[in-house]
């Protein structure tokens, strides 16, 4: 199912555009508190945009690991198809380009972003913890800048590479 109807590029947009969206939320959400603090009608703005946060960062992060597990599938389904230099963007096995590459990239920001999720949620249930937001805004906004890089990479193995495509199955089969 997961191949006949290429549920990794579907299920990775919504993960993409639910964290991207919850990151940037949380940070206007954090300066509009900060800055306006003295304004109520700034301070509820900031109130609601902290409760939408949670309602994009949870399921982006839930998202995050449906978005691994298809990518697994989706890079065995095409591993054979695709030219070495798509290879390399999947799964590289060179030292630090592998920590880049698309694939362990995926895995990394998956754990990452879970954590970020439960980080986040404990910030609004426990006060104790909110000496550490800025802390978290800051990994957050690192974790979106991956997240981005990790878009671009899948993006260059299918617009660039061909990859999982009638034109890379094709050329490969030529060679």
């Amino acid at each position: 199912m997961i191949a006949k109807y290429h549920l990794h590029p579907i299920i990775d947009h919504f993960t993409i555009a639910l964290l991207a969206t919850g990151v940037i939320i949380d940070v206007v959400g954090y300066i509009i508190a900060l800055f306006f603090s003295k304004s109520p009608t700034m301070q509820s703005l900031a109130e609601r945009l902290r409760g939408a946060v949670l309602i994009l960062l949870v399921p982006g992060a839930l998202s995050a690991i449906l978005s691994r597990l298809t990518g697994e599938r989706e890079a065995e389904r095409v591993w054979e198809t695709i030219s070495p230099a798509a290879q390399q963007i999947l799964l590289s096995d060179s030292g630090s380009a592998r920590l880049l590459s698309h694939a362990v990239l995926g895995t990394y920001l998956m754990y990452v972003f879970l954590v970020l999720a439960a980080w986040r949620t404990l910030l609004e249930t426990w006060t104790r913890l909110k000496q550490t937001q800025v802390v978290y805004l800051g990994i957050a906004m690192i974790a979106l800048c991956a997240l981005l890089y990790q878009g671009k990479t899948g993006g260059e193995l299918v617009y660039t590479q061909g990859a999982g495509t009638t034109h890379a199955q094709t050329t490969s089969q030529q060679d």
